[in-house]
């Protein structure tokens, strides 16, 4: 049973067959009900999983779902596999979070048989992104994290080199496109796994590790292009919109207008920035602002902050920002020397300006 459960989810479909494929993992679910039986499990129990592709459950969508339950009950139970004394979630992760609202001490589940006691995260990791990405459900940068974590499993030689693969795929992709084969590549994102082969054979690749890029995107059928335009910069959004992206599930593109409120472009300090673009992704959210209305919000506090007279350049304020946050309060003895050094030295390289003569 575990195995057809994988095989389903890890399936090459075609786009007519995608829409059965839920029916198909249901049948077997209630195969594994029937089989192993339906269990009351308690939450404290379930483990959830890391690598699970779905890193953003908005607080609103989890309090509808926890009232449903109240109201109606839980009518599908949770996928578990046994793990460490207790259950890792295979299946069922938004009810299990919207359960411990209620909060509920047990949940319906029935539990994989395995048939070997080792589980290979990654390779769960992979068959739930098939499903999620057959969904059409998950956020950007959920998936942006999840195929950079799918990448380097398929490929261990790319670890070292984890923050540049957006940047060798958009390489790649400028160079398919001086060759006029980026339609090539459109094109074979949907074919089967022999003919996008004998194409990337065909084409000129610089390193293996853009091989190993294309290779693990279109094994999931997905386009290069639109992964490395709309998926993969939201790896570079500031840390703060990426929680604020946990919350709410903000759209991709009302985040990238909100990531522009830099401490660069902003004039200030990193963490009055990060104040900033928090109370307006929060603002955004909250009012349900549009993508016009955000950027109306974005230009406005950039507008604001921008309007300083102050003499002092954007990068000279942030770097007497720097120097005079700087906590040396538990530096070591020949850290302080090296600094006073520093700072004799720099102070020096002032006096010799023809500005203070």
């Amino acid at each position: 049973m575990e195995a057809e459960i994988v095989q389903l989810k890890s399936l090459k479909l075609a786009a007519s067959e995608k829409l059965e494929l839920e029916a198909k993992v249901q049948e077997l679910t209630q195969q594994l009900s029937v089989q192993s039986g339906v269990q009351e499990i308690e939450i404290s129990r379930m483990q959830r999983n890391i690598f699970q592709p779905r890193q953003t459950f908005p607080k609103s969508e989890l309090k509808a779902l926890a009232e449903l339950l109240k109201e109606e009950g839980q009518h599908t139970p949770v996928i578990l596999l046994p793990w460490k004394g207790g259950y890792l979630i295979f299946d069922g992760e938004r009810r299990w979070r919207a359960a411990s609202l209620i909060p509920w001490p047990t949940l319906k589940a029935v539990i994989i048989p395995l048939e070997t006691e080792e589980i290979n995260i990654q390779e769960i990791q992979s068959q739930a992104l098939s499903t999620s990405l057959h969904r059409k459900d998950l956020h950007p940068l959920d998936l942006a994290e999840c195929l950079i974590n799918q990448i380097i499993y398929r490929h261990p030689v790319l670890e070292e080199e984890r923050d540049r693969v957006p940047t060798i795929l958009n390489t790649c992709l400028q160079r398919l496109k001086r060759n006029k084969q980026l339609s090539e590549l459109a094109a074979i994102t949907i074919a089967s796994r022999d003919e996008q082969h004998d194409w990337l054979e065909t084409i000129e690749l610089k390193q293996e590790a853009e091989l190993s890029i294309l290779q693990t995107l279109l094994d999931y059928q997905l386009n290069p292009s639109s992964i490395s335009t709309n998926v993969f910069p939201m790896l570079a959004i500031a840390n703060d919109l990426k929680e604020v992206v946990r919350e709410f599930s903000l759209d991709a593109s009302k985040v990238r207008e909100l990531n522009k409120l830099s401490a660069e472009k902003l004039n200030i300090g990193d963490e009055t920035a990060a104040r900033i673009r928090t109370e307006a992704a929060r603002k955004v959210a909250d009012k349900n602002l549009s993508l016009n209305e955000t950027r109306a919000l974005v230009s406005e506090l950039l507008k604001t902050h921008n309007a300083d007279t102050s003499p002092i350049r954007p990068l000279s304020q942030r770097v007497i920002k720097n120097l005079q946050t700087t906590s040396v309060e538990n530096w070591q003895l020949e850290e302080i020397k090296a600094f006073k050094q520093a700072l004799k030295a720099k102070l020096a390289e002032l006096e010799r300006l023809p500005k203070l003569k």
